[in-house]
């Protein structure tokens, strides 16, 4: 009994050090121009040189409070994949598969899309709303909740109700909850 026991710790210890070791390996092959892998994968069989040589997608979402989500798309090789992920540590592995990668990242901010031309409005069934443009415009961005328009009006003043239903100009993430805020408390409860 004592006997196994030795040896499970034993051969625990001996796996975590080669996998200590072979993970090194790695990241020490990384760093190097022409490391022990990439001269694998140059002079490995006719198979390896296709697959390091093949082009591969870096596919990079964004995903931003006020409700839009971007992508970009990054050529690499295989070869070069480790490098390029160390300029996205923090971001999410998405899904994986032999031509692309795609990594996903929530923003603690509105998109700069939002930033450049967002407004806040009423639409025609009375919901708050974020527009790209003028409410006007009718190009909707983002939907909130229903307005008790009612209260609002008999509460704010009449430049503060025409401001919203014209569109309220949003340029950063303080504004953006600013509104939201001010506005919250006239949501219209589904309960009456």
């Amino acid at each position: 009994m004592e006997i196994n026991r030795r040896w499970m710790v034993y051969t625990s210890w001996a796996l975590a050090l080669l996998a200590g070791l072979v993970a090194g390996f790695f990241i020490a092959d990384a760093s190097k121009e022409t490391g022990p892998l990439r001269q694998w994968f140059a002079t490995g069989s006719s198979r390896s040189v296709d697959v390091a040589g093949k082009p591969y997608k870096l596919v990079l979402t964004r995903t931003y409070l006020c409700g839009v989500r971007d992508e970009e798309h990054k050529p690499t090789s295989l070869t070069h994949l480790a490098e390029t992920m160390v300029d996205y540590k923090g971001w999410e592995i998405v899904s994986v598969d032999s031509s692309k990668m795609i990594l996903m990242k929530r923003e603690q901010d509105i998109s700069p899309a939002c930033k450049a031309n967002g407004h806040f409005g009423i639409s025609a069934d009375g919901m708050l709303t974020l527009f790209h443009g003028l409410p006007s415009e009718q190009e909707v961005v983002q939907t909130f909740y229903r307005i008790n328009t009612a209260k609002m009006e008999a509460r704010l003043s009449k430049d503060d109700v025409e401001n919203l239903k014209r569109g309220i100009r949003v340029r950063d993430l303080a504004e953006y909850n600013s509104i939201l805020s001010t506005y919250g408390e006239f949501q219209l409860n589904d309960d009456y």
